[in-house]
């Protein structure tokens, strides 16, 4: 009675779990990129709850009250985890700590979040300093009402958040892996790593965005910066066509 395999038998074995482990692993990194985003958009939930809760405590219903997201911790955000995308806090743990040590000691003990926001009062004073060139806040919260993008989440899309700046580790991190184009990149770093995009850029993930009114969406379109006036401007376009066809 024959006992174990043969090496050719050994081989096709190996052979089969090899083809088998080539064609499942792209299936996991798609469900693994998914399972990110759905957290990181419960976490956008979360934050547009406390940024309305935030609101009624001053007084306010509407968006301008929206200006640094680190303002929520502790009060109404339970931990500073929450003000992080949950995939960039798996993909660079040091940096996202180098960031809080900045922001907390710059910002008076205010820990940093990695989410893009739009600050309403500072769009509307540079429209009104550069009225040809830069559209309103409050233009284009006249036209979307509560659906107006505030906050969204570039990780995904460009491989780290906008602003890495002050962080060393942050700053060759952005050169390395991923397209930033509002990243700083000193002369020591520029030609050691490749031009963006890089690595973990994909134009084939989302933005995430939370709108005022708590609702969030996942936004494919467009390249690699992100404009929350977009909406609005689709929705002019719309307006323009109509009354053309009247």
């Amino acid at each position: 009675m024959r006992k174990g395999l043969t090496l050719m038998e050994l081989l096709v074995v190996m052979s089969i779990l090899a083809t088998l482990a080539a064609l499942l692993f792209p299936v996991y990194l798609r469900v693994r990129a998914r399972f990110y985003e759905v957290n990181c958009a419960n976490q956008l939930k979360q934050i547009g709850l406390a940024l309305r809760i935030y609101a009624q405590d001053y007084g306010r219903d509407d968006p301008y009250v929206v200006t640094y997201l680190g303002k929520l911790y502790p009060r109404y955000v339970p931990t500073k985890d929450l003000l992080v995308c949950p995939y960039f806090q798996k993909l660079a743990p040091e940096v996202v700590e180098e960031m809080h040590q900045f922001s907390q000691a710059r910002w008076g003990g205010r820990p940093w979040n990695s989410y893009d926001q739009v600050i309403p009062k500072g769009i509307d004073n540079l429209a009104r300093k550069y009225p040809d060139e830069i559209i309103s806040f409050a233009e284009v919260y006249a036209v979307l009402g509560d659906r107006i993008p505030i906050v969204w989440c570039a990780v995904h899309r460009i491989g780290c958040p906008s602003f890495l700046g002050p962080s060393p580790k942050g700053r060759q991190f952005c050169a390395q892996y991923c397209t930033n184009p509002y990243a700083i990149i000193p002369p020591e770093i520029k030609g050691v790593h490749p031009i963006p995009p890089g690595i973990l850029s994909d134009l084939n993930r989302p933005w995430i965005v939370l709108r005022w009114d708590g609702s969030v969406y996942f936004k494919l379109s467009g390249g690699w910066e992100m404009h929350f006036e977009e909406e609005f401007l689709e929705a002019m376009k719309g307006k323009i066509n109509d009354k053309g066809g009247d």
